[in-house]
């Protein structure tokens, strides 16, 4: 079908169209990313300290490791066999996953700003991100169940 070269709707289709259900988890891997380098920015100012990462330096590093993680998943989960499916993503998917772990974390960068930076509030930040996470976890599971429905039984 033309439309499944942008979204898969079947298994065979995953990792060769531009958006899969996988897709999904790489927003929720942005967002967890950020998070986890945002602490070392987060920690230290709330205490007074000047911290040693911006925020800026969070996504870089965010985007940097998304970059990283598809490397790992299509050169060495692939060798390993270990990747869905048996084959490596297409560019088209590779760039895709880059993109949506860059847009979840720019939404916790966001977020950061607005909930942290304003009122200081590690908690609601951290509280946010850990609900963000689950959110989008949970519609990766929707979609995942959703395309092997839709897939013909072997």
């Amino acid at each position: 079908m033309l439309f499944n070269w942008l979204i898969a709707t079947e298994v065979d289709e995953v990792g060769i169209s531009w958006f899969d259900f996988y897709s999904i988890g790489h927003i929720c891997l942005g967002i967890g990313l950020f998070l986890f380098f945002s602490m070392f920015y987060t920690i230290p100012k709330k205490r007074g300290k000047i911290p040693i990462f911006s925020l800026l330096f969070v996504f870089m590093l965010t985007v940097f490791f998304s970059i990283v993680w598809e490397m790992i998943e299509n050169v060495v989960l692939l060798e390993l066999g270990l990747k869905f499916e048996g084959r490596a993503d297409s560019w088209q998917n590779i760039t895709t996953d880059i993109f949506l772990c860059a847009i979840g974390g720019l939404g916790t960068w966001i977020f950061a700003y607005l909930i942290f930076e304003k009122d200081r509030n590690s908690f609601g930040y951290y509280a946010f991100g850990i609900i963000g996470f689950g959110v989008w976890l949970g519609i990766f599971i929707i979609l995942r169940y959703l395309t092997f429905q839709n897939s013909p039984v072997i």
